[in-house]
């Protein structure tokens, strides 16, 4: 897919929470290439605007024209107009360059009600509207495109109707934006003349870090449709993402008003979710640990106590002092993170369970060869036992939870093929329990036990018969595979103090490398689309 080349068309905030700061940062985010024309010099903080500067109008149609003259603009946001020259030199130009996606964000309302623009530019900027994609107005917007009372929308409902009207009148796409009404969970629909065509839902965050919350979606929106996704696709995109922005907004400590969102927050945890763990490459020896393993040079050393599962002695120790970030890492993922609340998205998690039931059946096949190289009939008892439990418990329940599900794309993610990253974790652990030693196949599938149980334990704090998810949830916090993990723990610690030091550096990395695989497949589910 090529990367959609998007105008920006807004005004300017310095603080970079709202404004065409904002857009660039959020096509950046929604994978596009972002530009950007300036229309006014606002001069505004956390706290409000302060001064607002309007060069003139020919100002704006040299920089329209000269992004047009060189770059094929397939998508264009367009935010603050404020002035009847500033829109009226817009229409000229998208008239000419007839861009495909065209994404309109009518600044006529603040939230707080007060007008933003006279009624005169209002008619102007009406004009506009044929010629977008989509409409994203406020409510209090809404209300007054639509000819609705000022206060008058109260509901999803009243907002969908109002929406209808809008689009039958300019024949577009409406978004309606459920943050502006009450409600524990944040709706969101795209509504065309025939009636809505895209809906997500989250919870609401509390928090007074939303600014920029509407130029930031206006601009993803049309990032995402500009790319070929249809309106749910998109939708279902911008709406996780801004979510996941706005959860991660406090963090960003911008001010001491209403804090802009965190636009970068995904960028940045998918570069932390990269296959490496820099810091074991510049402080850890692992040479030196298989032959001595002395926790002193250790990151971490005292977060082991914070495991649920102990280790079973200092062997296992060390392998959890050396992926105990990846375990908080995984633990804290937007999927875990989404899974923990109980607003991960039915599509997400079936895409979750599709490729576990991959994983399954290849990780059944690790197991049984791991059974047919130990030479201690304890040992080949358990793995044989967890090599058929991968299919008679497990596949069960991840056949009767697909089976379960409907809907065409739904549909597409049941027949989804295997991903490079199950394959690739997959074939880690095929290659090591059947061509490796012994103990090196073992710890390789431990982070299969260890984490999968860390994770399920922690789960359980949540875990209630209304989780949407709860037979998964109960699955791994089950007393059984606890004890099984704990088994596993001991295995592996027994082969280690019995393996030469090169066998247990061996195993170790083996270890590692599973636990940044296991890292990885939980996430992959929050990157399919």
């Amino acid at each position: 897919m090529a990367i959609p080349r998007v105008l920006s068309i807004a005004g300017t905030d310095p603080t970079g929470g709202a404004g065409i700061h904002a857009d660039i940062k959020s096509i950046t985010a929604a994978g596009g290439y972002a530009m950007g024309a300036v229309t006014a010099l606002v001069s505004q903080n956390t706290h409000g605007v302060t001064d607002v500067h309007y060069p003139d109008a020919s100002v704006l149609t040299i920089q329209l024209e000269a992004v047009s003259a060189d770059v094929i603009v397939d998508a264009v946001k367009i935010g603050m107009l404020g002035q009847t020259a500033y829109i009226d030199a817009v229409n000229q130009w998208l008239e000419k360059t007839k861009p495909p996606i065209v994404v309109i964000d009518p600044v006529m309302v603040a939230t707080s009600g007060d007008r933003l623009i006279d009624e005169d530019a209002e008619q102007h900027l009406r004009q506009l509207f044929h010629r977008a994609t989509v409409l994203t107005p406020n409510t209090p917007e809404l209300e007054i495109l639509a000819g609705c009372e000022s206060g008058s929308i109260l509901s999803d409902e009243g907002a969908i109707d109002a929406a209808r009207t809008l689009a039958q009148q300019y024949d577009v796409l409406v978004a309606v934006k459920g943050g502006h009404l009450d409600g524990e969970r944040i709706i969101n629909h795209l509504v065309a003349a025939h009636g809505i065509v895209a809906t997500t839902m989250q919870p609401r965050i509390q928090t007074k870090s939303t600014h920029g919350t509407g130029c930031s979606q206006s601009s993803a929106l049309a990032t995402r449709l500009a790319a070929g996704e249809n309106p749910q696709d998109a939708l279902g995109w911008v709406t996780r993402w801004l979510h996941d922005s706005i959860r991660a907004a406090d963090g960003l400590q911008v001010g001491t008003g209403h804090g802009p969102i965190d636009h970068s927050h995904r960028a940045r945890t998918l570069a932390a979710h990269a296959l490496s763990t820099p810091w074991l490459s510049q402080t850890v020896d692992l040479q030196a640990f298989a032959s001595d393993p002395s926790s002193d040079l250790l990151p971490h050393a005292d977060a082991v106590a914070r495991y649920r599962i102990q280790p079973a002695g200092q062997w296992t120790r060390l392998l959890a002092q050396l992926t105990h970030d990846i375990l908080e890492q995984t633990l804290f993922d937007d999927f875990l993170t989404g899974l923990r609340e109980g607003t991960l998205e039915t599509w997400e998690f079936t895409a979750y369970q599709r490729q576990d039931a991959h994983y399954l059946n290849r990780y059944a096949r690790a197991l049984a060869a791991l059974a047919a190289r130990a030479s201690d009939p304890v040992h080949t008892v358990f793995w044989s036992s967890g090599s058929a439990s991968a299919i008679s418990v497990e596949q069960v329940l991840h056949h009767t939870w697909l089976a379960e599900v409907t809907g065409e794309e739904l549909t597409q993610v049941v027949s989804m093929a295997i991903t490079p990253i199950t394959a690739g974790y997959t074939n880690h652990l095929l290659a090591n329990t059947a061509l490796e030693s012994y103990v090196v196949g073992a710890a390789a599938v431990l982070p299969c036990y260890w984490m999968y149980a860390e994770i399920g334990l922690r789960l359980s704090e949540i875990n209630t018969e209304d989780h949407p998810y709860h037979a998964w949830l109960t699955t791994y916090q089950d007393e059984a595979f606890t004890r099984s993990t704990q088994q596993a723990i001991a295995i592996v610690e027994s082969l280690l103090a019995a393996a030469s030091a090169p066998e247990r550096e061996q195993a170790m990395r083996a270890f590692i490398e599973a636990s940044l695989w296991e890292r990885e497949f939980f996430d992959q589910a929050s990157r399919m689309r």
